[in-house]
């Protein structure tokens, strides 16, 4: 870990030198975030130190680029669908299924599910091609990846749930509780590929301290019993194939819902850059009525409901 945290020291010396401002994001599983910003732009940087890797996230502009030069620099090129690491060694090899989701945290967008079933044959072509958790992808690598699994998964193993900020924003009301909801949309999102493939092994992130949640909604939908751990994506390709498409899902509603929004981009994701992020609530609330919020951005979080009021 010391030489990736001595980059992490060399990336905070090297922001500083060109004037731009660094802080603390949120937090992200086996790494940590800063968020780097020069007064105009933003953009984050995770760090995974088990992994030796950085990953810069973002919108694009020169800060990100010149940041991702000099990651590159530092510790080579990102991971990308054409250059593919070494497969690692996932736990769950055999036939099973996965669940993972994108826009959780983030103030705008849907919320996401996807599930993915695998074979043995499967797996191995995945893993081949480089799937792996998509927190260590930019968005390019991502929808190059996506491609690539919807290429090797038959359509009727896999599924993508997308709940639009509308529809999330009614179901958040039922639920009062995230993980609540966020329960359901995994058994949602698991039964018609548990109907397609008879998947009896179902592998998913502990996403809440009380597994109990997930596995009452699976029950429910009479699914088996889900297996729940910290860190499934790097134990299972299949969770980590649906991490892959939820995000790829996430990022393309995001440009979606910022061209419909009147912004001539895509809406900002997470919940850190708070200049980015009230921006296009104050611009979508000026053009479109405080009431129009909810079809963008999740009501639940406490910034987005100020927005909302008169």
């Amino acid at each position: 870990m010391g030489s990736i945290m001595t980059g992490l020291d060399a990336c905070k010396r090297f922001c500083l030198a060109r004037g731009w401002r660094w802080q603390l994001g949120k937090s992200i599983p086996y790494g940590e975030q800063i968020i780097i910003s020069d007064g105009e732009a933003s953009a984050t940087l995770d760090f995974y130190p088990k992994r030796g890797r950085m990953v810069v996230g973002g919108a694009d502009s020169a800060l990100k680029s010149a940041l991702r030069q000099w990651v590159e620099a530092q510790i080579g090129p990102p991971a990308s669908a054409a250059a593919p690491t070494a497969a690692p060694a996932f736990r769950f090899t055999g036939p099973h299924m996965g669940l993972d989701e994108s826009g959780k945290g983030d103030w705008f967008g849907p919320l996401v599910v996807a599930a993915v079933y695998v074979d043995a044959h499967g797996a191995a072509a995945l893993a081949k091609a480089g799937v792996r958790d998509s927190k260590e992808f930019d968005s390019g690598a991502i929808g190059k990846l996506a491609t690539q699994i919807e290429q090797t998964v038959p359509v009727q193993q896999r599924h993508v749930l997308v709940l639009q900020p509308a529809l999330y924003n009614e179901r958040y009301r039922q639920h009062q509780n995230i993980n609540l909801l966020l329960a359901a949309l995994y058994a949602e999102a698991a039964a018609p590929v548990q109907q397609a493939s008879g998947a009896t092994t179902i592998v998913c992130d502990q996403f809440s301290q009380r597994a109990d949640r997930l596995e009452r909604a699976f029950a429910a939908l009479k699914l088996p019993r889900p297996t729940q751990q910290h860190g499934a994506e790097g134990a299972s390709v299949a969770v980590a194939a649906a991490s892959i498409l939820a995000r790829a899902a996430f990022d393309t509603a995001l440009e979606t819902l910022g061209l419909a929004a009147g912004l001539g981009r895509a809406l900002p994701r997470g919940a850190s850059d708070l200049r980015a992020l009230e921006r296009a609530a104050a611009t979508i609330v000026q053009r479109h009525g405080a009431a129009a919020l909810g079809q963008y951005a999740k009501l639940n979080f406490k910034p987005v409901q100020a927005f909302t009021q008169p």
